[in-house]
């Protein structure tokens, strides 16, 4: 029975937003030969691509960006620059909601947050994020607003209350000051179904993650291989727990 490893990118393997640190990389690279592994992120490929570098995405096996919404499969053969080439295997269409970028613009301007960058919302494959600070905030704008809402204190709520008026979506906690919003099913999970579930009868796969409590973005995903005597998941909180995770069993 092999190993197969899924990394959340955003306060796992990187600061959120940010791209991963020179001595993280150098260390991650090191552990990731001879390995099978994927990303299983909320943010777009482009941006993976950005925060991880392409030495790091040149060993990858498969990328799920936007929430698991499209998966992005590395091609056998390199490019003239010698990097990997990628294949779009899927990509999921998100059908969202009447009046959903009415309700997202109300919540952004009645927050009590005094710090708003502009724009709130953006679509992506298969999905939307929503921000009250702001989809471009700086680093220092995006700390402040986790400072001034401590535990989750206003997406909790905003989370709630979407949800109960928007029941044929989903809306999770994602990052350090979004939320994520796709269509009912179209989380993290989807990627047991989509790609894993034979894969997973025969090898143990491993998930790490940062917001795997409900209602963060990779509680789906942590809860479904809980579930499964073959999976397992591993929460922390910052890319240094997971370089201190990386030298434990099973990982080392």
């Amino acid at each position: 029975m092999s190993d197969i490893y899924l990394f959340d990118v955003d306060g796992t393997l990187t600061p959120a937003k940010s791209k991963i640190t020179p001595a993280f990389k150098k260390q991650f690279s090191r552990w990731m030969k001879d390995k099978e592994v994927y990303i299983v992120s909320g943010g777009t490929f482009v941006r993976i691509v950005d925060q991880l570098g392409l030495e790091i995405m040149n060993m990858v096996d498969g990328v799920f960006s936007c929430m698991g919404n499209v998966f992005y499969q590395r091609r056998d053969q390199i490019n003239q620059n010698g990097y990997s080439e990628w294949d779009e295997v899927y990509e999921n269409k998100f059908t969202g909601a009447k009046n959903l970028t009415r309700s997202l613009n109300s919540y952004a301007a009645k927050s009590d947050f005094p710090i708003k960058t502009g724009t709130h919302w953006e679509k992506r494959p298969g999905m939307m994020n929503f921000s009250i600070v702001g989809i471009d905030a700086t680093p220092e704008q995006r700390e402040k607003f986790k400072e001034w809402e401590g535990d989750f204190g206003e997406r909790k709520r905003i989370v709630k209350k979407l949800s109960e008026k928007y029941p044929e979506l989903d809306f999770v906690i994602g990052g350090a000051v979004s939320i994520d919003i796709f269509d009912k099913g179209n989380d993290k999970s989807q990627v047991i179904s989509r790609y894993f579930a034979e894969a997973l009868e025969h090898n143990q796969i491993h998930f790490v993650g940062d917001r795997i409590p409900a209602p963060g973005n990779d509680h789906t995903l942590a809860q479904a291989l809980r579930e499964h005597p073959n999976g397992a998941a591993y929460e922390v909180e910052t890319w240094e727990d997971t370089a201190k995770l990386l030298k434990t069993e099973p990982f080392a």
